[in-house]
């Protein structure tokens, strides 16, 4: 064997150590919480410190362009292959370095996601890590169960009715209030005078006071180029975890972006579920000593608390009128985008909205049930479980 036939039997030798070390890594995260909760602990601090705080040091959305090469590469990919076998195979030798060279990014971008995203769905929760002193186990709410205020099962705490309607109300109160106290324009629009980017991230700095792994350094949210596509998406933000960043939609609703930083951030910080990050995100707006953000905080759960309420109570509208009413104002900031920024959105619209929103939703709900939530996007609602949880002691 010549010495070009000894460095390619190298090459593939340490290739296939790499798949065999992605595949080990993935397996023993499926079978062990305590090696993700270590490894989150103590290795994925390491990324953080390091590449993390290279990429945010770059004005712009690192992530997003990584999307477009890895679209680029692969359809350039393609149609060189399609391009040799129409000439018969005249061009072979430099087709077959192509892939060799996008099979090794695949191997690294394979190794970051695992490193980056994989290994936390399979680790401990935000709950189970910090709010054991009040659940035995899963919660779950049975909005179809009699008032009786909390009752205890094997390892489960079911919530009921009683207390689904005491939060709802509270929330609406709360949020039926602060939206009386926070700036707004001449035209009655919510307004920010300070930088609500860096606002968000110090409330986030603040619950790393009392949550471990919350402390620390924290990458810079930017906001995404390609708002617009994100939009028809009804994406708010975005954790690219092969740039490690914290992406935010530039066009959705002011009363959005607080409490979506700090989702974002959250998934930066190991804790990648859906529900936790809802949660957390809730949780750094309503510590924070800022009232925009604790109006938006209470905002941004607003709406799945009162969709469980209104199946509690079987969708009958003269009962949901009975209780405190959501006001005018709140209903106007309770929006994803506005009615302009909708009409910005559709103009500039290659592929329809419904078409995109469908295929995300597909991809999503797949990328969640591959990573072993069986619940896929319903994960989002389960942040009813943790505020249920969290008032219990408090409001019931």
């Amino acid at each position: 064997m010549d010495g070009q036939g000894k460095k390619h039997d190298i090459r593939k030798r340490i290739y296939v150590m790499g798949v065999a070390v992605i595949i080990l890594v993935n397996i023993t995260a499926w079978l062990s919480v305590d090696f993700c909760d270590w490894y989150i602990a103590y290795v994925y601090p390491i990324w953080l410190n390091t590449y993390a705080r290279l990429t945010s040091l770059v004005p712009f959305s690192v992530g997003e362009i990584m999307l477009v090469l890895a679209v680029f590469l692969t359809v350039f990919g393609i149609a060189f292959l399609v391009w040799n076998v129409f000439a018969c195979g005249k061009h072979k030798n430099a087709l077959v370095k192509y892939w060799r060279i996008y099979a090794w990014i695949g191997l690294i971008v394979c190794d970051v996601m695992t490193c980056n995203c994989f290994i936390m769905y399979h680790a401990s929760s935000f709950s189970e890590k910090y709010m054991s002193s009040n659940e035995v186990g899963s919660m779950v709410v049975d909005v179809k169960a009699s008032a009786v205020t909390e009752v205890m099962t094997e390892k489960r705490t079911v919530y009921t009715k009683k207390n689904i309607i005491i939060l709802r109300d509270y929330l609406v109160e709360k949020c039926n209030a602060l939206a009386l106290q926070i700036e707004r324009d001449e035209k009655g629009n919510a307004v920010y005078r300070g930088d609500l980017m860096a606002e968000s991230v110090r409330a986030m700095e603040h619950l790393g006071e009392k949550y471990e792994q919350l402390s620390g350094f924290y990458v810079t949210p930017k906001y995404l180029s390609a708002s617009e596509f994100f939009s028809q998406q009804y994406i708010q933000g975005y954790y690219f975890p092969f740039s490690m960043e914290a992406n935010i939609n530039s066009m959705m609703h002011i009363c959005n972006v607080a409490p979506t930083v700090c989702h974002e951030l959250s998934h930066t910080k190991g804790f990648i579920y859906e529900d936790d990050a809802n949660f957390i995100g809730f949780l750094a707006c309503i510590e924070s000593e800022d009232l925009f953000l604790q109006y938006c905080g209470y905002l941004s759960v607003l709406n799945y608390v009162n969709n469980d309420f209104y199946k509690s109570i079987d969708n009958n509208k003269n009962v949901y009128k009975r209780h405190v009413r959501i006001s005018d104002l709140v209903a106007e900031d309770n929006i994803f985008l506005s009615k302009e920024d909708w009409e910005v959105v559709e103009k500039k619209a290659v592929v329809r909205t419904a078409t995109v929103k469908k295929v995300s939703n597909t991809l999503m709900e797949t990328t969640l049930r591959l990573n072993g939530v069986e619940e896929g996007m319903q994960q989002y609602d389960k942040v009813v479980n943790l505020l249920l949880d969290y008032y219990n002691g408090v409001l019931y």
